[in-house]
């Protein structure tokens, strides 16, 4: 069978059938207890097609990673924009953050999943990126207190305190399939972050 070009239509949207049926397989059974066959079977593709544009099992689940790696990446970046204020740099991270798990809900599993130590191949280039993160989003804070919009708080627990917030409304998310609503959550965070909760 001829292969179709990668960069064809149909080429993309069977990459994408794959990628979407081993997300939903590696979510629900973990890596070890997902096989080739279930991810073609469930993506209606042939194993061919999976070595083709993977090149293993191992490689789709490392394309899974780097796209998750990706979303985080873009959220970091949103809060590093220049010239913006600090809450509309935190707004923008939290949103791009969020929408990453909202809208593909079964890699933000498996990310979750390798962070935690239950996962069996990439934790520790998610650890990694995960402690790149917190640096980055420390530089942000320590920027926006030498520009006297933050107060003297420990910028590296800051941080992690934004983090936990996202992650705690993520977490739930996981547990009760209740739909995340972005915006709202967004808002909320930013505002106790830097308002605090005090009348």
């Amino acid at each position: 069978m001829e292969s179709k070009r990668p960069d064809a239509p149909e080429a993309r949207e069977l990459r994408r059938s794959l990628l979407q049926a081993a997300a939903r397989l590696f979510a629900d059974q973990g890596y070890s207890a997902t096989g080739v066959q279930q991810i073609t079977d469930a993506a209606g593709a042939n194993k061919a097609m999976l070595y083709y544009y993977f090149g293993s099992k191992e490689g789709l689940y490392d394309a899974l990673i780097h796209d998750g790696l990706a979303g985080m990446e873009a959220a970091i970046e949103a809060a590093e924009a220049p010239d913006a204020p600090l809450a509309d740099r935190l707004h923008a991270f939290l949103t791009t953050y969020l929408t990453l798990v909202a809208e593909r809900p079964e890699l933000g599993r498996i990310i979750y999943r390798e962070l935690l130590g239950a996962g069996e191949r990439a934790r520790t280039v998610i650890a990694e990126q995960y402690a790149s993160n917190i640096r980055r989003l420390t530089a942000v804070l320590t920027e926006a207190q030498a520009g006297g919009t933050l107060r003297a708080v420990d910028p590296t627990l800051a941080a992690y305190d934004l983090f936990g917030m996202a992650n705690m409304f993520i977490s739930s998310f996981f547990v009760t399939n209740r739909p995340l609503e972005v915006p709202v959550l967004a808002t909320h965070i930013v505002d106790l972050f830097l308002r605090g909760a005090a009348a």
